[in-house]
């Protein structure tokens, strides 16, 4: 039987201890950066970016949005 075969690119983030943390671009629904100079009790210590995915979950990451949104552009080429 010949079964198609599914291949997902996943993005290769970090979280603001260094863990390496892999998400599907696909479920990326927004990004949001901490605001400069004003205290963000939103986005962890050490991150750069809030990632929201289409199943409710944050995930805090080191890169900052405007490489994450790149490595999504870059994805779907």
């Amino acid at each position: 039987m010949n079964r198609g075969l599914i291949l997902a690119s996943l993005l290769l983030l970090h979280g603001p201890t260094g863990r390496e943390i892999r998400i599907n671009p696909r479920n990326v629904t927004s990004l949001h950066a901490p605001q400069p100079g004003q205290r963000n009790t939103s986005v962890t210590a050490g991150a750069n970016c809030l990632i929201n995915t289409s199943d409710g979950k944050f995930v805090s990451v080191a890169e900052t949005c405007e490489a994450v949104s790149q490595m999504i552009t870059g994805v779907g080429k």
